[in-house]
């Protein structure tokens, strides 16, 4: 199957989102459930197909990938001939729209030794052996520069069917692919999958920092953590997550990092009770989140730098006090659903969303 015929089958998404636009646009509820659910149809949530199609044109670019390192030889050796999908469509806490999907492709790391390079949380990739499949990437010190991985990746990407441009992310650590048949791109990063050394498994996985080098990370962890969490809470956590994301992409505020963010939530609904509805819950978090978001936020995989580092005090205040007034407009609309009174409600929490949220009617 060819991205003409792959597209035919699946890209049919673009128009249904046109000719939804002005439904969602006129969304009204009676009550504040209906409203949430219409809110969470129409503004938040990927709608089904978009997911569907996504995966497999993920699936089917691994494919591509997976033969460009067989006729490309100057492609890095993806000998593990395998990927982990990561990222907040991974978790699924990908919000509309739908603009990336991350793909982490596992490189060959034969006859490379990682270590601390002393600076911080970043990694050198010593090359040990001449053979090495990565060797032609040396730095000219005897390391395996990151830098030169992606541009390499970016160069062999042009004979991918469907190309339209790929570009290095502006984070160096990612290279952007964009294909003419979708809205979304796709941000490829490469990694090193390192032993446990237990003969059991991967330790972690070591991606490009940016400027030559290499850090850990492992996204398993945060599938783990969120799915763990989810399951806790009979399967509302998610659908809440997605609904503060939402709140957080705002523009009448600072906003934080996507997975910092994600983080706090986490965090939050760590230990609380379990959620029984999205309203309370949402109150809930307005009111415990300011804690969390004034002190450090650890990464929660234990690998690399606090999340918040480089968010100064001045936005975290703004952010604090946005997370106030939502916590007072939330009160207000709880207290006047506790009451039956759905119109008041629903009036306080287009206040909190804005309004793409549904007007009562």
């Amino acid at each position: 199957m060819n991205w003409k015929t792959f597209n035919e089958r699946y890209g049919h998404e673009k128009q249904n989102r046109k000719s939804n636009s002005s439904f969602e646009e006129k969304s009204m509820a009676l009550t504040v459930w209906a409203a949430f659910d219409a809110f969470r149809r129409d503004s938040v949530d990927l709608p089904s197909s978009t997911t569907s199609t996504a995966r497999s044109s993920r699936d089917y670019l691994f494919e591509q990938l997976k033969s460009l390192d067989t006729k490309d030889p100057a492609f890095p050796d993806m000998s593990w001939s395998s990927y982990l999908s990561f990222g907040s469509f991974a978790r699924k806490t990908k919000i509309r729209p739908l603009d990336d999907i991350d793909l982490m492709i596992l490189l060959n790391g034969r006859g490379t030794e990682s270590h601390s390079s002393g600076y911080g949380y970043t990694y050198r990739l010593r090359i040990t052996d001449n053979s090495a499949p990565l060797s032609g990437f040396n730095d000219g010190y005897g390391n395996v520069n990151s830098r030169r991985v992606l541009n390499q990746i970016k160069s062999s990407l042009s004979s991918i069917t469907n190309y339209r441009k790929a570009d290095i992310k502006r984070s160096q650590q990612a290279v952007v692919l964009n294909l003419a048949s979708y809205d979304w791109a796709f941000d490829i990063v490469p990694a090193l999958p390192v032993s446990d050394f237990t003969g059991s498994g991967i330790a972690y996985y070591l991606i490009p920092d940016g400027g030559g080098n290499w850090i850990r990370t492992d996204p398993r962890k945060d599938s783990e953590r969120v799915t763990a969490t989810n399951k806790r809470h009979s399967g509302n956590f998610l659908p809440v997550m997605r609904l503060l994301k939402f709140w957080n992409r705002r523009t009448h505020k600072p906003r934080l990092a996507s997975y910092y963010f994600e983080t706090l939530v986490q965090n939050v609904f760590a230990y609380c009770t379990p959620i029984q509805a999205y309203p309370t819950a949402l109150q809930y978090f307005f009111q415990n989140c300011q804690t969390h978001l004034m002190s450090s936020c650890a990464d929660p995989k234990g690998l690399g730098p606090p999340l918040d580092e480089g968010v100064d005090w001045q936005t975290k205040t703004k952010i604090r006090d946005a997370m106030n007034n939502a916590a007072q407009r939330a009160s207000f609309a709880n207290m006047y659903e506790q009451q039956g009174d759905h119109k008041n409600a629903i009036y306080w929490w287009r206040e909190i969303f804005g309004s793409e949220f549904p007007t009562y009617g």
